[in-house]
């Protein structure tokens, strides 16, 4: 699958296959193939909320942002809006400063392997802070700029979670049979998770759902 660059708005990507993965669990039959685009729509949705909700993507995604460089106090770090990131062959990860007239300078990733530049960066994958380093010794703050330092990299999970799957294909599950294939006005005895909702005509996400994606929840003040 091909991830699109993003500049602005994230752009989700579906991570449950509708032949292999949803149709199985629906227990549909792989010749039934008369409303798949509705179910297509079912699972867009279902993984969009997953990743929504989370505030950051689940399948490998790439992103490309443009941040600005200064050489004041912490001007050696810039922290990426999505994470963890993944670097590897097939996803590599770029940073490029532009110095104005002098034009765009390509910085090299710092491994035990690469040391020793002038123009490197150091990664911390897991948290998606970069840091500008010297001689792989010593913080370097990034040339200063207006949006001068652009950043491509791949961020997400892989492999994904398997709860995050069960959950996405759960939700699917919920999602078609209330809209689909049952009484939209009829809600089955039991199958609300809270006192709450019972009140409601028909809760989107259950609990039990959600819980499952709490894992990953990021707590924070600010």
């Amino acid at each position: 699958m091909a991830f699109p660059t993003v500049e602005t708005s994230p752009v989700w990507q579906s991570y449950i296959d509708l032949a292999n993965d949803a149709k199985p669990y629906l227990q549909i039959p792989s010749t039934d193939t008369t409303r798949d685009a509705v179910l297509q729509d079912v699972i867009d949705a279902a993984c969009w909320w997953a990743q929504d909700t989370l505030g950051r993507p689940i399948p490998p995604t790439t992103f490309q942002r443009r941040f600005s460089g200064f050489s004041g106090f912490g001007g050696s770090h810039l922290a990426l809006p999505y994470y963890p990131v993944i670097v590897d062959a097939t996803h590599p990860i770029t940073v490029t400063e532009y110095w104005g007239a002098s034009g765009p300078h390509t910085l090299t990733l710092q491994t035990p392997a690469t040391q020793g530049g002038s123009d490197m960066f150091q990664l911390d994958a897991l948290r998606g802070i970069i840091t500008r380093s010297y001689l792989g010794l010593l913080q370097r703050p990034f040339f200063p700029g207006l949006g001068n330092v652009e950043v491509t990299w791949t961020a997400g999970y892989n492999p994904i979670p398997r709860h995050w799957i069960m959950a996405t294909k759960e939700l699917v599950k919920y999602w078609w049979e209330n809209t689909q294939t049952a009484s939209r006005t009829f809600q089955p005895h039991n199958e609300y998770d809270n006192a709450a909702d019972r009140y409601a005509l028909w809760p989107a996400v259950p609990d039990r759902i959600a819980l499952m994606f709490a894992t990953a929840a990021q707590v924070g003040i600010g």
